[in-house]
């Protein structure tokens, strides 16, 4: 799902057909509820079904069935259906969307979906957004793209192929891909300069405005983008310097607006 980039710097966020208002995180509102809490919000809206069995397994020590499982029913696994069997897991839904969306999100077991600032009558049920099976993929894209995290490549499955070899080797393909970056995110080792608190800490001290009084109201989106910046402004700082001293022919004096891809 593509996402303007303008509605990714919005501290109000943008309106997703179906599902409501989706924001950055606030830096605020992460401190207030917890680094830890949104660690694992992030988590959630990460997870496959086999990353999600493989957690069971190691956690209770049963047995991995997801080894066992034919490639047809591995493709016939919704994550969405297997988080909401627990409820200690819609909990920890409600409270992961909680950093993205404004107002309530509620579990209505009667449906299994989870409403967007439900509104209850004794006739009829309404509210702003429905997440459910069908469209948690894209919500949790969204989100994590809120987030300045890039979400796992999924297969289209309204895609049209010309025939049925081509199908089947496509599906082939999205499937060792998704294995590899599976496997790569649960081998990758995080660097620990680019973690949300050392980017806040270096842009409190070097930022030219922002300072721990003021940077808490920014989203995580913002603080991501404004430290790529950053960055930027300090290489185009030491090309200035060396075309001043220097000179040369190859200086750009429009560096300093270039999109950042």
């Amino acid at each position: 799902m593509k996402i303007a980039y303008f509605d990714l710097l919005s501290p109000y966020g943008f309106q997703v057909d179906g599902v409501g208002r989706i924001h950055s995180p606030i830096l605020r509102d992460i401190a207030q509820k917890g680094y830890k809490e949104y660690q694992y919000a992030l988590t959630i809206l990460l997870m496959s079904p086999k990353e999600y069995i493989e957690s069971i397994s190691k956690a209770t020590g049963m047995e991995n069935f997801y080894e066992k499982m034919s490639q047809a029913e591995r493709d016939g696994l919704n994550i969405f259906d297997m988080y909401i069997r627990s409820e200690s897991n819609i909990k920890d839904i409600e409270k992961a969307l909680s950093f993205f969306i404004s107002g309530k999100v509620s579990f209505y077991e009667k449906r299994n979906v989870f409403l967007v600032n439900p509104m209850f009558s004794e006739k009829s049920i309404s509210a702003d957004g429905v997440i459910n099976s069908k469209n948690w993929g894209d919500v949790c894209e969204v989100c994590l793209k809120s987030a300045y995290i890039e979400p796992p490549n999924r297969p289209s499955p309204t895609k049209k192929y010309k025939n049925e070899f081509t199908r089947k080797k496509f599906e082939e393909f999205y499937r060792k891909k998704a294995a590899y970056e599976e496997k790569k995110r649960s081998t990758q080792k995080a660097n620990p300069d680019y973690e949300l608190a050392n980017i806040i800490s270096s842009l409190a001290t070097f930022h030219n405005s922002l300072n721990m009084a003021n940077i808490w109201d920014l989203t995580v989106y913002q603080v991501h983008d404004t430290f790529a910046r950053q960055r930027q402004k300090e290489y185009i700082d030491v090309s200035d310097h060396n075309y001043a001293v220097w000179g040369g022919k190859d200086h750009k004096m429009d560096m300093w607006f270039k999109h950042i891809s």
